[in-house]
């Protein structure tokens, strides 16, 4: 299946494999507990895919999910036509680990993502205008090797900020690198409008996001991934993906690992509210993902960003399959709309 035409959130295949059979798959996918290396869980999660076999199907259909109401009050003097009243856009940003042990996961989420595309087009007045884009956690590209025991890296900090090239460093050229948004049949992000044939956009997403595949460096760096699409650096690669006032920002990390971004929280929040200044900053900011659930219980960075925000993180349990439609559906797409509806444009 091809895409024929090309929001923010966080989530590539090991040789460069691309994940095809079997791509929505229903199996469950689950991770080993204690230390664990990510060979073992990639065997794991393939293993787990497999058992879906190449039969399935995916919804993929146009219009929103019957029955589904807009949360919106467009009773107030709003145009639901023309956006007024209400932002007019959102920005979703997918941080997507593309280390050896996410295929399972990845074809996880874009079996969901039609569902999420549905919920969107309930939840949002008509003609909203939708930016969706992919990054991955990946910041160094060659031989990568590391060991997680009790949800923590067993590498030392000069292990991992060996594996940890900004990209005002310099390019290590990699598609979805150091913050660039993945590119996937000559796109770099989709645009799409709310109320318009939302099949593209599905299509897109659900294969980009198995593209990626595994093939980025185990050293998963999730916030540095979430903010550095934002940095000056990445520019040009990722131009006119995130747009300032009057829109909204989402950001959804899926990884099943713990994050070793090196940097101070701060840098990184930074970066996220810097690109939202004219809008309201953080205001203007929606978190969510499906994680390791153990990062809740630590210090772990990528926990310290999802709770930086005004509005509390949706987030789930990377390893329920069966909850994915409940976080990456319903619940994130509620919390776009009711963070949209709080964004007004200006005149």
């Amino acid at each position: 299946m091809r895409a024929s035409v090309g929001l923010v959130v966080l989530v590539a295949a090991c040789g460069g494999e691309v994940h095809s059979v079997g791509l929505f798959g229903t199996g469950t996918v689950s991770a080993s507990a204690g230390s664990s290396t990510d060979d073992e869980a990639s065997a794991s999660a393939s293993a787990a895919t497999s058992s879906a076999g190449s039969g399935a199907s995916v919804d993929t259909s146009s219009g929103a999910s019957s029955g589904a109401e807009p949360i919106f009050d467009v009773g107030s003097g709003g145009d639901e036509a023309s956006g007024t009243e209400y932002c007019a856009q959102v920005d979703i940003l997918f941080v997507i680990d593309n280390s050896p042990s996410m295929g399972g996961y990845q074809e996880q989420l874009a079996f969901a993502f039609p569902t999420f595309v549905d919920q969107m087009w309930a939840a949002l007045p008509v003609g909203t205008d939708l930016h969706v884009g992919i990054t991955t956690t990946s910041f160094f590209s060659g031989s990568c090797a590391e060991t997680v025991m009790n949800c923590a890296t067993t590498a030392t900090d000069a292990e991992v900020l060996a594996h940890y090239v900004t990209p005002d460093q310099g390019s290590t050229g990699v598609n979805g690198e150091q913050g660039r948004l993945y590119a996937w049949e000559d796109q770099s992000f989709f645009a799409a409008i709310v109320g318009d044939d939302p099949w593209p956009l599905k299509v897109w997403f659900s294969e980009a996001a198995v593209s990626a595949g595994e093939v980025g460096c185990s050293f998963e760096m999730m916030t540095a991934g979430a903010a550095y699409p934002f940095h000056p650096a990445n520019a040009g690669a990722n131009a006119d993906f995130v747009r300032d006032d009057d829109a909204v920002l989402v950001i959804f990390v899926l990884t099943d690992e713990p994050d070793k971004s090196p940097e101070d929280l701060s840098t990184y929040v930074d970066l996220v509210t810097a690109a939202k200044a004219d809008c309201g900053g953080a205001e203007c900011v929606v978190v969510a993902g499906l994680v390791e659930t153990c990062i809740t219980g630590v210090d772990d960075r990528l926990w310290g960003f999802l709770n930086a925000w005004p509005d509390p993180p949706h987030f789930g349990d990377i390893n329920d399959a069966a909850g994915y439609d409940d976080v990456i559906g319903a619940a994130l797409a509620q919390a776009i709309g009711t963070k949209c509806d709080e964004i007004r444009p200006e005149g």
